[in-house]
């Protein structure tokens, strides 16, 4: 069972969520309201101490940060791989993984 505790407008939460979709892989939504602070709760500080959306909880255990999330999808679930076998082409992307952390999201 995969479920994202998300908001429907935080940048990183559509991150992962185009990833679901990509991989065709069944979650369930948990929404997380920022604008009401839902990401302070001490039940959400348990699941991510860093306070911030997303957060995959897959078979009871938590991962954080967007770009994790995805490559832990993507390693968990090979079917429709995202990640390129090229290792030029996969530095690449990393580049862009890197560019939008760094760079877009702030």
């Amino acid at each position: 069972m995969l479920e994202l505790y998300h908001d429907w407008s935080s940048f990183c939460s559509i991150k992962v969520r185009l990833c679901l979709a990509e991989k065709n892989l069944a979650w369930q939504s948990r929404f997380v309201d920022l604008m009401k602070l839902d990401q302070l709760k001490p039940d959400y500080i348990v699941l991510n101490p860093n306070a911030v959306v997303p957060t995959l909880v897959h078979d009871g255990r938590a991962i954080w940060e967007s770009s994790f999330i995805n490559e832990y999808l993507d390693e968990t679930f090979p079917d429709v791989p995202l990640v390129p076998k090229d290792p030029f082409a996969k530095a690449r992307m990393r580049y862009w993984v890197k560019y939008e952390d760094d760079v877009l999201h702030p």
